[in-house]
């Protein structure tokens, strides 16, 4: 009897995850596994492709210098951005964790999340028109005479990528460092405060190191998509080619699909590495104990 209702209980969730099996298999699972093979073989410009097996596409990617260039280069405005981002969201996030009382703070996060209705594109077209050389800013400048021609810093340039990520993506590090920071228990900041530490060294003992597993999803949600980014380094990067712009041109304009495969793997490997360090050392299991 109790066999049966297990094997009853079985057939149940099955039949409710049915419809999540099958999105996942068709979206996720079918495309990684076909680029996984595509790999694998012998790819040719103009979208030629020998189905023979090989490892050239890997070797390719791992030793030519541009790939490699382009792979560091990713790896280091990723770096950047995420840290320019951190700098902003951390403050944001515990002001409203600690200062703001109430539900309040999630009030005002739900607000800062508004902008993100808008569509992907055209808030980075919007940044264009601000930051181009006859944009809002540089007119702004020159009329208030402080440059006396445009300036191309903010446009067409590693700042400007950084920018415009930094309005796209700032949400997304606020969320997780304000979880963080609002779940550490006054009792420990009122302990600490007993001991004798003032402010600053209760910052730096207990809210700091309790907030890392927050910082470190900030990374997540900010590293992993600034990887395969291509749109912003494309409309505002100018001569910046980042690894997204390699993997897309591939695919698209020279038609290499195995090479585009095998950098794309690579760089599914890569973020699967940094999250494992993640999860492994700053402890980003506790926010789901």
């Amino acid at each position: 009897m109790n066999l049966e209702k297990i094997r009853r209980k079985i057939s149940i969730n099955l039949l409710y995850s049915l419809p999540a099996i099958i999105y996942l298999t068709i979206f996720f699972y079918i495309p990684l596994i076909t680029i996984i093979v595509y790999s694998f073989w012998h790819g040719e410009p103009l979208y030629r492709v020998v189905r023979t097996f090989t490892l050239e596409n890997y070797v390719k990617f791992y030793t030519e210098e541009l790939s490699q260039n382009i792979f560091i280069l990713t790896n280091l405005i990723s770096i950047a951005t995420f840290l320019v981002i951190l700098a902003t969201a951390y403050p944001i996030a515990y002001f409203l964790a600690r200062m703001v009382k109430g539900d309040t703070g999630l009030k005002i996060i739900l607000l800062i999340l508004i902008p993100l209705e808008m569509n992907y594109l055209i808030r980075v077209f919007a940044w264009r028109n601000l930051l181009g050389e006859n944009g809002l800013l540089n007119s702004l400048l020159m009329f208030l005479g402080l440059v006396e021609q445009p300036l191309t810093i903010f446009f067409h340039s590693i700042p400007a990528i950084i920018i415009v990520v930094l309005h796209n993506a700032l949400p997304y590090a606020i969320i997780p460092l304000y979880i963080t920071i609002r779940s550490i228990p006054e009792s420990l900041y009122q302990a600490a405060m007993d001991l004798g530490s003032n402010r600053i060294s209760v910052f730096f003992r207990v809210t700091l190191p309790l907030s890392m597993p927050g910082v470190a999803i900030a990374f997540l949600f900010i590293y992993i998509p600034m990887m395969g980014e291509f749109a912003i380094p494309a409309l505002v990067g100018g001569k910046t080619y980042l690894l997204g712009n390699l993997i897309v041109r591939q695919y698209l304009t020279i038609g290499n699909w195995p090479y585009a495969s095998a950098s794309t793997i690579s760089l599914i490997l890569t973020t699967l590495i940094v999250m494992f360090i993640l999860f492994k050392f700053l402890g980003v299991r506790r926010l789901y104990e």
